[in-house]
């Protein structure tokens, strides 16, 4: 007998303690760009590939969805981040659609993203909730961890949405407008670059209708 889904009215109806869950961070610029990290040494891409990601990471025990986003944004990019409430939370299944929820809880985040490890990765294949909020910056990241990232990618909107469709060397992205914060890492510019994570749910998000061009 199948089980009929239960409504999501909350994060704990998404994600609940003892699942695999994370934060992730719609960063923006002030000029509207979104900053993603790429990976550093210690992930695992295929060769002459590197993915990029939204800010983020694992819930740690006994720690809040908001305190996880703070201090992921300063162990990977010495940098406070501001949480922004986000007018409209988008759900997106392991289908890749977007959903509009309404949830309990202050702020509200962009999205809820059902995330499936890539090939490559040590868990490949199994599923990571990840909670999604919109952020900025406050100050100048840097340095970065170089295990955990090779540097900054700042994307278009239009970049970011073409990213589920398409592995760009970073030489085209930057020739499109892309910009690079690489702290002195050496990255080849003919590396092919893919995202995942929150990377992923925002060309997902940005495909929709209904979602705001200015957000």
């Amino acid at each position: 007998m199948s089980t009929v889904p239960q409504p999501i009215r909350t994060l704990s109806d998404f994600a609940p303690p003892g699942v695999e869950r994370g934060v992730g961070l719609a960063l923006q610029t002030d000029d509207g760009r979104y900053l993603f990290f790429l990976a550093g040494a210690r992930h695992r891409c295929p060769p002459g590939e590197c993915f990029y990601a939204g800010i983020g990471g694992h819930v740690e025990r006994g720690e809040d969805w908001l305190a996880c986003a703070r201090r992921e944004a300063w162990e990977e990019i010495h940098a406070e981040v501001d949480i922004l409430p986000a007018e409209t939370t988008w759900h997106i299944p392991r289908d890749g659609t977007a959903q509009p929820l309404q949830l309990d809880g202050v702020p509200p985040p962009l999205a809820l993203y059902e995330m499936i490890h890539p090939p490559h990765t040590p868990r490949a294949g199994h599923r990571y909730r990840i909670v999604i909020f919109r952020a900025k910056l406050r100050g100048i990241p840097g340095p970065f961890p170089p295990d955990e990232v090779r540097g900054l990618l700042a994307l278009t909107r239009q970049q970011v949405v073409r990213g589920a469709e398409r592995r760009p060397t970073l030489a085209q992205l930057l020739a499109e407008g892309a910009t690079l914060i690489a702290d002195g890492t050496t990255i080849s510019s003919q590396t092919r670059l893919y995202p995942i994570g929150t990377a992923m749910a925002l060309a997902h998000i940005f495909r929709h209708p209904a979602v705001k061009l200015d957000f």
